[in-house]
């Protein structure tokens, strides 16, 4: 008998870090969805008001910052691995997201992810984390880019 959503979160590793009431109102209130290889999930063009959490598969990520040209491309197959979602890191760096294979992902909308950030310390810590090391990332990524092409 499959595992019903909740129950799945709480074998995922990252998901199991969250509080059981975190991860019964994702499975609840999100959305999941399969993805088919080669399906778009993100386009830098559209605004999304969501964050999208990766179940399983894996998803290339390109995110285009401003004033450089070439995007920092990055794979992720890390249950729990998430886009979208902060504004201002979408400001920054839009992002195009599409599947590599297919996936399953919760779609959480915004504001369901910020009262998750305010009430589960692991969540809110996890996003902040995350985010912490976008920005590195994305730093590091301009940086070499501008030294190539100056």
């Amino acid at each position: 008998m499959p595992l019903s959503l909740s129950d799945e979160l709480a074998v995922l590793p990252v998901f199991a870090a969250f509080a059981p009431a975190t991860r019964a109102a994702l499975a609840e209130h999100g959305v999941e969805r399969a993805v088919a290889a080669g399906e778009t999930l993100l386009s830098r063009d559209r605004d999304a008001d969501s964050f999208l959490f990766l179940l399983d598969g894996r998803w290339t990520m390109r995110r285009f910052v401003r004033g450089v040209a070439e995007p920092l491309v990055w794979r992720d197959e890390e249950p729990g691995a998430w886009a979208s979602g902060v504004a201002a890191l979408e400001a920054i760096a839009p992002t195009d997201l599409f599947a590599d294979r297919p996936c399953r992902v919760i779609d959480a909308p915004r504001t369901l992810a910020h009262e998750l950030m305010a009430a589960d310390p692991a969540f809110a810590g996890r996003i902040l984390r995350d985010i912490h090391r976008w920005a590195e990332r994305l730093s590091v990524h301009a940086a070499l880019m501008r030294a190539r092409s100056g």
